[in-house]
């Protein structure tokens, strides 16, 4: 029996979030089966056999990567399975925790459908169709950021309508790619493809000046789903945009193209993290912070003669843990308090201490703090960058810095006691089932930090889909 793998990643997932989302109020069902489908898919991309077979008993069953849909073709290549593997695993990981009060019923059916389409839109021929998969992401994605009971807020519409712009330039310029393999180096068309190219994915991940949205989504959705969609839609699509360098050499040979890549991701760094270091409400304290991811990501894909491939591709296993730690645990302190302005925070600490551990963590593994998730990939670019020149290096710290400051903000309000809590001692009113994740995230984050090694050999077997890049 010969079967095509898109089926299992593709196909079966949307299948399975459709019926999720029809029993979305049957909450424990819910989870159970958004969450089994995506750590399932997870495990069997982490284990699916080189030869691309299994036996069953007597049966055989044989699999092939390809699909054909509508005269389109979408791929699943074994080379691209360790990133699915991690994707599907951080669904899996939303899903779980996503029985929180508070959570949107829509985001366990909307984060799966949202992967399956993010793992699509990476092998769809011809491959500028991938556009029409992320803008399907885009339009799902509004439901568990603005449920239904509210009245779409300007964020959102922005959000929209800006992701919604990209689509045609992303089809645009690979129409124009297409005929460009053709043209000399010196073609005046390969500036302009490139120009296009570069505007529809500076909409699609946010990038100065389009990130105006960022803070105004971040502050009015609800943590978990907002950390989710910061983690997976940028990954998804800075994943496709390697496709684009792989594909094309005259784009990887471009001339400046490293160093524009630096200055905008340099820039995103210093105004993600130093607009965070004077926010007052740490959800869009937490929009501008992921700004800084993207201007990492930026400054990884400028280093790619150097090794920036690998640290991209490792920057995303240790974002998903520190983006779903932030939003766990601010998840519930938004539940135990009125308001997530400072102020409002001051004494938490002393209430609610394991939370108040974990959010900082999470802020700080961000940040790139020493023995954390991100550190030694942070450490190895900064160095990088300073090689090459001191006025990258220096603003990109600058900007990192503001993180850090943000969270000494924090830090202060949420020890120093209020009124009320004054001359009392510290108590744990945290339960069992609330504290216990953000114990095992936070051991994770420290091995990851400690041995990045190991977590660096899963992810770069993802390093065979992209050959020209090595």
């Amino acid at each position: 029996m010969t079967l095509s793998m898109p089926i299992l990643w593709v196909i079966l997932p949307l299948v399975l979030a459709g019926l999720a989302a029809i029993f979305q109020k049957r909450r424990l069902f819910s989870i159970l089966l958004t969450s089994l489908t995506a750590f399932g898919l997870s495990a069997l991309a982490i284990f699916f056999p080189e030869e691309l077979s299994f036996s069953l008993g007597p049966i055989t069953l044989e699999f092939i990567e390809s699909l054909d849909i509508l005269g389109r073709q979408i791929s699943v290549s074994l080379a691209r399975l360790p990133f699915v593997a991690l994707l599907f695993a951080a669904t899996g990981v939303w899903a779980l925790s996503s029985g929180i009060a508070g959570v949107p019923d829509l985001l366990r059916p909307i984060s799966l459908a949202i992967t399956a389409l993010l793992t699509a839109a990476l092998g769809i021929e011809p491959f500028l169709y991938a556009a029409l998969f992320i803008q399907a992401v885009v339009l799902i994605s509004i439901p568990m950021l603005s449920p239904g009971t509210q009245k779409p807020h300007n964020g959102i519409l922005r959000y929209l309508i800006l992701q919604t712009i990209a689509m045609p330039f992303i089809l645009f310029a690979g129409w124009l790619l297409s005929g460009v393999e053709t043209l000399p180096p010196e073609s005046e068309l390969i500036g302009q493809s490139a120009m296009v190219l570069g505007l529809g994915f500076a909409l699609l991940l946010g990038i100065f000046p389009f990130h105006s949205w960022v803070p105004m989504v971040s502050e009015r959705a609800h943590p978990t789903a907002i950390s989710f969609l910061f983690f997976i839609a940028p990954s998804g699509i800075l994943v496709f945009s390697l496709s684009f360098f792989n594909r094309y050499p005259f784009l990887r040979d471009l001339e400046n193209l490293a160093a524009i890549l630096r200055i905008f991701g340099t820039l995103m760094i210093v105004v993600g993290g130093l607009w965070t270091a004077f926010q007052e409400n740490l959800k869009r304290a937490f929009g501008f912070s992921s700004l800084t991811e993207t201007g990492f990501s930026l400054l990884a894909l400028s280093l790619i003669p150097q090794g920036g491939l690998g640290w991209l591709l490792m920057f995303i296993p240790a974002r998903a843990l520190s983006f779903w730690l932030w939003g766990y645990t601010l998840g519930l302190i938004q539940n135990h308090t009125r308001s997530l302005n400072l102020r409002s925070l001051q004494g938490f600490a002393r209430r609610y201490p394991i939370l108040s551990i974990g959010l900082l963590l999470a802020q700080l593994s961000i940040a790139g703090l020493p023995i954390l998730a991100a550190f030694p990939i942070k450490l190895t670019l900064f160095t990088t960058l300073r090689s090459i020149g001191t006025a990258y290096f220096a603003w990109s710290f600058i900007g990192n810095l503001g993180l850090f400051l943000f969270t000494l903000r924090l830090l202060s309000y949420l020890v120093t006691p209020d009124g009320e809590f004054s001359g009392r001692a510290w108590a744990f009113n945290e339960r069992l089932h609330e504290y216990l994740p953000i114990l095992a995230a936070v051991l994770v984050l420290v091995l990851m930090g400690l041995m990045p090694g190991i977590f660096l050999a899963i992810i770069t077997n993802t390093l065979t889909a992209f050959p020209q890049l090595q």
